[in-house]
């Protein structure tokens, strides 16, 4: 069994976190935490898009 980073095993809270982060420094607290919102569900997004595509999951 090969070990996935945690990158693409959780995309949505690595996301969320990057975006919550970004968010906070330019915008403040309350945007950031938004932005990790946005993160997270564009995160999950992307992993459901990835699991259509290669017809498994990866987690």
């Amino acid at each position: 069994m090969e070990v996935l980073s945690p990158v693409e095993t959780y995309p949505g809270i690595v996301l969320g976190i990057l975006c919550g982060g970004v968010g906070a420094a330019f915008q403040g607290v309350e945007a950031g935490v938004l932005w990790g919102l946005i993160g997270y569900f564009l995160g999950k997004s992307i992993q459901s898009m990835l699991w259509t595509v290669i017809g498994q999951r990866t987690s």
